[in-house]
């Protein structure tokens, strides 16, 4: 017997097969045949709702698994790995967008500050930023009527929220902040990037707070459907290595997820690729916690300079500047310029196949900048400082995440001491951050109550600013309130430099597991 809601469908793929026109999923498509029977498509082909917003992967997994978990919809093996592929061709972000939310995309414990930018933004974080992340939100790009039905998706989802809400009227504020996010975030049209090729030997450039920087090579091999095979090793500044294997998926063609063992502890990526380039982060979860930052080079015959380290001269230092990148030229300091600046170079040697060792002397007295040459090749600004003002500690506020379990893993905060120099006189002095420095970090005290016993149980930082709790989410009878052994307290950095020291302070808050990691 045919279903009247099968009448469209038949029409769609009748239509589109007489026009020649092309839809965005064919008929042999996974998304059509497991969407396109509750996301009835119209008669030109186009599946509503699907083909109304763009998103990243992530947030495509989050939405196919709930389809699956709460509206039944079929799942067998490998169906979310090849919905997600044919998702992410043509409705994920554009680059530009994915960038502003990548610190979501590893799904850790991400300390990025989110702050609303006006009074319209105040109040929708206030409507909406209470129960998951701004990021969230802004990983979505969705038509007028999409973000408008999001109202009645939460009340849906979660009946009670108006009566959670009740200080607010919150069915007209959703209404408001939906209007906003239509205006702010629309959906534009489907994205398609320009083809991607990444196989091939890649040259690594990264750093790991806390641990310093590192460089290495790569090589990537193409597995066919989107799949990739990853290997390689990288050096760091004190000499230590480390080898990393396994593969990884690139979704829409740029936003590459890997899934690699380094040094033996298994790792995730989260990386954009464009223009011969992949740049992004690493992470390895506990116990190993720790995060990194990198940049990919794709190896070619080209010179091209990848960074400079460190990223700042003081004035009146002799400084050891290594200069980064591939196929570097041989050099003298005659052939080094600092364009707009007064620095002299007094030595340069070569310290390896992809680096340049410089040593150089700043005299501008002045806050400024200087851009870097090496034999006519480019190699980016470094800043200039009179001094080191203060320093900062970043995070401002950490948080940790005690061990729920094994499925609940304990979740670490890698803070940085970052320095600063002040550009103008009172009101009008305004901070330049010319980059981290080597502090070194303790914890104490921050009483917020009679008999404050946080310290006892919370343990230590190491002095590279890397926290993990080393206990489990308890009721601790031996505690004056039973907490759970979680608690509030000092984060405090020392750094010397140049017969001064300069001292920093933030907090660390040491809390519950995520139990409800969807929401983020």
């Amino acid at each position: 017997m045919r279903h009247d809601w099968m009448a469209p469908l038949a029409l769609g793929m009748a239509l589109a097969a007489a026009s020649g026109d092309a839809w965005t999923f064919d008929r042999d498509s996974l998304v059509r045949s497991k969407c396109g029977s509750c996301h009835v498509p119209t008669a030109e082909g186009r599946i509503p709702q699907v083909e109304d917003l763009r998103t990243t992967p992530e947030e495509w997994t989050v939405i196919v698994d709930r389809m699956h978990r709460l509206h039944d919809m079929p799942m067998g093996p490998g169906d979310m790995d090849r919905l997600l592929k044919e998702l992410a061709a043509t409705q994920g972000l554009t680059p530009d967008e994915q960038a502003q939310v990548a610190y979501l995309s590893l799904w850790h414990n991400s300390q990025q500050v989110e702050a609303p930018a006006g009074k319209e933004e105040e109040k929708v974080y206030a409507t909406c930023v209470r129960c998951h992340t701004a990021g969230k939100i802004h990983s979505y790009r969705m038509t007028p009527e999409l973000w408008m039905k999001h109202r009645d998706f939460h009340l849906y989802i979660v009946p009670t929220v108006v009566y959670q809400m009740r200080e607010m009227r919150w069915l007209a504020e959703a209404d408001a902040a939906l209007a906003y996010f239509a205006k702010k975030l629309p959906y534009g049209k489907a994205w398609t990037a320009p083809p991607t090729k990444l196989e091939g030997a890649w040259a690594v450039f990264g750093d790991a707070p806390g641990r310093g920087t590192y460089r290495g090579r790569a090589q990537i091999t193409d597995a066919g459907n989107a799949e990739l095979k990853l290997s390689g090793s990288v050096t760091y500044s004190d000499g230590t290595a480390e080898s990393f294997a396994g593969e990884g998926t690139l979704y829409g063609g740029y936003a590459l997820r890997t899934r690699t063992s380094n040094n033996g502890f298994a790792t995730k990526g989260a990386f954009i690729a464009a223009n011969d380039e992949i740049s992004g982060e690493w992470h390895l979860p506990a116990p190993d916690f720790r995060t990194s930052r990198s940049k990919w080079i794709r190896v070619g015959d080209q010179p091209k300079v990848a960074r400079i380290v460190p990223g700042f001269l003081l004035a009146g230092e002799k400084t050891t500047v290594t200069v980064e990148g591939i196929n570097l030229p041989d050099a003298k300091p005659s052939d080094i310029t600092f364009a707009g600046g007064a620095v002299k170079v007094q030595g340069v040697r070569r310290i390896g196949p992809e680096a340049l060792e410089l040593t150089v002397v700043n005299n501008a007295p002045t806050l400024g900048t200087a851009r870097v040459s090496v034999k006519g090749v480019d190699a980016g600004v470094v800043t200039l400082a009179p001094g080191i003002d203060r320093i900062a500690i970043v995070p401002e506020v950490g948080r940790a995440r005690l061990s729920g379990g094994v499925h609940y893993p304990a979740e670490g905060v890698q803070f940085e001491a970052i320095a600063y120099a002040k550009r103008g006189i009172g009101k009008n002095a305004v901070a330049v951050a010319l980059g981290p420095v080597p502090a070194t970090f303790r914890l104490a005290e921050l009483k917020t109550r009679p008999g404050d016993d946080d310290m006892t149980w919370l343990g230590t930082i190491r002095p590279n600013g890397a926290y993990l709790p080393m206990v489990d989410y308890a009721v601790n009878p031996n505690r004056s309130y039973q907490g759970e052994n979680s608690g509030l307290v000092k984060v405090l950095a020392r750094y010397k430099r140049g017969g001064r020291t300069y001292d920093a302070q933030a907090r660390l808050a040491v809390t519950m597991p995520d139990y409800i990691a969807r929401i983020r």
